[in-house]
């Protein structure tokens, strides 16, 4: 009997060793084993509120209606979300500028708000990829003629957010298109937002504005015939709800959200709605390599 009692101690102290070894003693999980952690943080869980930030300024993915209320395929995705994740959706609206900031000081849990993926954002943050989004050049549906093949971009006026990655995209077309070619210039305008660049097409003061291809769904559906999409489709980024660097289990737990979203229909439905069933994907997690 005494040999079994001390063959059961020595398993004791064994156990004990091997949970010192996993980093698992007084219930503190490794790091490893944080990284496998499912279903949304405890702090989230417990005050049954997702905080979303946005800017409601990019339809059809996030506007206000003409009642003021907040509308859009994000808009939708994330109360769906919320619905499958069991939390209610806060939304937290701030300039398209201040949300990554947003995330990093914790006013908000995620930001879901047509921003893409990027190597520089992936720096300080994490993405679920959700929405192939496309890039596009566009003008009035008045001027469409005009721009039947690239070169015709060259040596005119357009207008683009800077605070957006179309910015950039337009800078090398410029270079690959028109300048190494000796074409003349495309002159770029650097708009503070999208419905700014858009404005500089309106008043005549630009030729070409760039956008996002679900805008101009958007207008095709609100204004038909005002803008028309030209030339090849810019190589747009994905776009991503962002959450801070780290959050490994947030960032589970919205992948296997939208999983369940993206099986049961329910999240190409909401695309078909407002008319952007092309973007439909697979979420991933920082699907940008380059």
């Amino acid at each position: 009997m005494k040999n079994v009692k001390n063959a059961a101690r020595l398993a004791a102290v064994a156990a004990t060793a091997a949970l010192a070894l996993t980093g698992c003693v007084s219930g503190t999980a490794s790091t490893g084993a944080a990284s496998a952690e499912t279903g949304l943080p405890a702090a989230i869980k417990a005050s049954g509120t997702l905080r979303v930030g946005l800017s409601a300024n990019f339809p059809p993915m996030e506007f206000k209606d003409a009642e003021g209320k907040y509308a859009g395929a994000d808009v939708e995705l994330q109360q769906k979300l919320g619905e499958v994740l069991g939390v209610k959706i806060e939304v937290v609206e701030a300039p398209f500028d201040q949300l990554i900031n947003s995330a990093q000081t914790g006013r908000v849990d995620m930001v879901m708000s047509g921003m893409s993926d990027t190597l520089e954002r992936q720096k300080t943050a994490d993405f679920v990829d959700y929405f192939a989004s496309q890039g596009r050049l566009y003008t009035t549906g008045a001027r469409a003629g005009e721009f039947t093949k690239p070169e015709d971009a060259c040596g005119k006026k357009l207008a683009v957010s800077g605070k957006t990655d179309y910015f950039e995209q337009v800078k090398k077309l410029n270079t690959t298109l028109c300048t190494d070619k000796g074409l003349a210039p495309i002159e770029i305008m650097s708009a503070d937002s999208g419905p700014g660049a858009r404005l500089q097409l309106d008043q005549g003061r630009a030729d070409l504005a760039a956008q996002g291809g679900e805008n101009l769904a958007y207008f095709n559906k609100t204004e038909p015939g005002k803008y028309a999409p030209v030339l090849e489709p810019l190589p747009a980024k994905p776009l991503g709800i962002l959450v801070k660097k780290g959050n490994t289990q947030l960032i589970n737990a919205i992948q296997d959200g939208l999983n369940k979203m993206y099986d049961s229909g329910d999240y190409k439905k909401i695309l078909d709605k407002w008319g952007i069933g092309y973007g439909a994907m697979k979420p991933v997690v920082n699907g940008v390599k380059a």
